[in-house]
């Protein structure tokens, strides 16, 4: 089985080269439910991988003097702040346990895949909807 979530991977990686976005949507996923690894650590994953493609992917667009280098720094360090505090503070206060009942328990992990996947529902449908104003 570990075969598919490696070819899972790499047509994500071709996704990456030919789109240049989304990569974050699928990888989570393929980690968590492919790989078996944890949520949080997933994400980081991600992020990381997402991350270096795009930072390879820039050089390009930086020697052809398509890239804004203020406006990357602009919206760059914020970024980069807003994970910070994120992974820092935020993420360690939430209790492992969210929710409990007898038969019915929601954890952190599964808060973060739920927002998650509302984030790809939202992120989808602002994609189809209203292709008419579009250039």
């Amino acid at each position: 089985m570990v075969f598919f979530e490696y070819i899972a991977f790499v047509i994500i990686g071709i996704i990456l080269g030919l789109i240049g976005g989304g990569g974050s949507i699928l990888t989570v996923p393929l980690f968590v439910y492919g790989f078996g690894v944890e949520p949080l650590i997933a994400t980081s994953y991600s992020l990381f991988i997402v991350g270096t493609s795009s930072l390879i992917g820039s050089f390009p667009k930086y020697k052809q003097n398509l890239i804004n280098i203020r406006t990357a720094i602009v919206f760059g360090i914020p970024s980069i702040i807003t994970i910070f505090v994120t992974r820092k503070f935020i993420l360690p206060a939430i209790p492992n346990i969210i929710f409990s009942n007898d038969s019915f328990v929601i954890t952190k992990s599964i808060l973060l895949m739920v927002l998650f996947a509302i984030l790809m529902i939202g992120s989808s449908a602002s994609m189809i909807r209203n292709k008419k104003n579009r250039p």
